[in-house]
């Protein structure tokens, strides 16, 4: 009886400790392990993320700090400089007639001299000086519109990330009924070949097919992996941080502007145009500082303080002001090398200015042709796909009634697998064209996925 008892024990031991398991679970007692959290992210959120964090605007910033401290160095020539000047000097000997006493001679000292002075200096007239301040407002001009282009490039770059990603998660997501069909054929043809309506060779095929369909989707899981992980980077959050991109293809229509009007405006909106413009403008200025070297200069200079021997002894007020005009005579050739090479450097910037009129015409011509390619292949692999549904369905109801193998089934399951992946990448190409139509245009922060566009 107690061995009855004692195994009665251990069989009801279990029962007790996953009660006790179940009770300590819910007042908390024991651990818990949360599921790793998934980020949602819209095509906004990624587009502000790589704004704040993308180190070519984060750099375009940085020099727009730089060409403000250089355009305050170039206005500081044009304002009055003060100084406050303090000296103490002892002198041992000192030729008294150089000291501008006529018929005097001999030497006097030693002695002391002390000078306590605030000093005025005012650039009355600088030509150069004022091509370098209009220069400097022109440099720091073009920083901040090269800050705008750096996030116009950051904006194209992480939206066409976006939607490669969403293309490859799409893709994935068509395999996964593409395998579902493998299992379903390889299960059909099995119970075909059970009732002697097929062949081991038809199994083999089905088998064969299925594995391929698993092969493809690896490596459509493969390429979103590597797609999120580019996506990631571009707006950098952590690569091991799960996300989920919550916006999809939009493969609606939208009305565009005529090639005319799309090259007018980019040629006036690219930032590309307004950069190079300032650009050109800039080297001008500073072409036009340098001619200006040759130019005389006017500075009036004037000082005000106390002299004496020390500053408790003797001690006057003392007070003088000079007005210096200046102008080069010979320079070895230096302001002329300045002048041909700032020349030079203009020259290049209107060259720059000339093709890159040729380019933009070039990247709206190319964008609208793109969307009408894009536009008519959405819809032509549209029809293809459902012209591949149909065939799948009429191979398999022959197949089903014992008309011939399964040939025309794994025929016919390859082209709809097929047809759905070109579509799919179809409405991503797509996508892509209205993106760059509108960096072509300079705007692509006008472009969405979802909504109006």
């Amino acid at each position: 009886m107690k061995l009855k008892g004692k195994h009665s024990f251990w069989l009801i031991r279990p029962r007790l400790m996953f009660s006790v398991f179940l009770v300590m679970s819910f007042i908390g007692v024991l651990p818990s392990y949360a599921a790793p959290s998934i980020m949602p992210l819209s095509l906004k959120q990624c587009v502000d993320l790589a704004l704040q964090n993308n180190i070519d605007v984060l750099l375009a910033k940085a020099r727009g700090e730089e060409a403000q401290g250089k355009k305050m160095t170039w206005n500081a020539d044009l304002l009055p400089q003060i100084d406050a000047v303090a000296t103490q000097q002892r002198t041992w000997w000192e030729n008294i007639g150089a000291l501008g006493f006529p018929g005097f001679s001999g030497v006097i000292g030693p002695f002391n001299t002390f000078n306590a002075s605030i000093m005025v200096s005012q650039r009355i007239l600088d030509f150069s000086a004022l091509a370098h301040a209009q220069a400097g407002r022109i440099n720091w001009r073009s920083s901040q519109l090269e800050i705008e282009l750096a996030s116009q490039q950051v904006i194209l770059a992480t939206s066409l990330a976006y939607i490669q990603t969403l293309g490859y998660a799409q893709e994935l997501s068509s395999s996964y009924e593409d395998v579902r069909l493998a299992e379903h054929f390889l299960s059909l043809s099995t119970h075909q070949l059970d009732a002697g309506l097929a062949s081991a060779v038809d199994v083999a095929r089905d088998r064969t097919e299925l594995a391929q369909q698993k092969a493809r989707q690896l490596e459509l899981r493969l390429n979103l992996v590597k797609s999120q992980l580019a996506l990631k980077r571009l707006v950098k959050i952590p690569l091991s941080q799960a996300i989920d991109l919550t916006d999809s293809l939009n493969n609606s229509a939208f009305d565009y502007l005529s090639e005319k009007d799309a090259i007018n405006r980019a040629r006036q909106d690219r930032m590309e145009v307004l950069v190079a413009h300032a650009d050109s403008d800039y080297s001008l200025a500073q072409l036009k500082a340098s001619q200006r070297q040759y130019f005389p200069k006017v500075d009036l200079t004037g000082q005000w303080g106390e002299t004496g021997l020390t500053p408790d002894r003797q001690v006057t007020h003392a007070a003088n002001a000079m007005l210096s005009i200046s102008m080069p005579l010979w320079d070895s050739g230096s302001i002329a090398g300045d002048i041909k090479e700032k020349a030079g450097l203009n020259e290049e910037e209107k060259v720059k200015a000339e093709d890159l009129n040729w380019k933009i015409e070039e990247d709206v011509r190319v964008s609208l042709e793109t969307l009408v390619s894009t536009r008519a292949q959405v819809d032509a692999q549209a029809q293809v796909e459902g012209f591949a549904r149909q065939e799948l369905d009429l191979a398999q109801d022959r197949f089903s009634a014992g008309l011939g193998d399964n040939t025309q089934v794994i025929n016919a399951q390859d082209k709809m697998a097929d047809a759905r992946e070109k579509y799919v990448q179809a409405e991503a190409q797509y996508d892509q064209a209205k993106l760059n139509y509108f960096a072509a245009l300079g705007d692509a922060r006008q472009f969405e996925l979802s909504g109006n566009l």
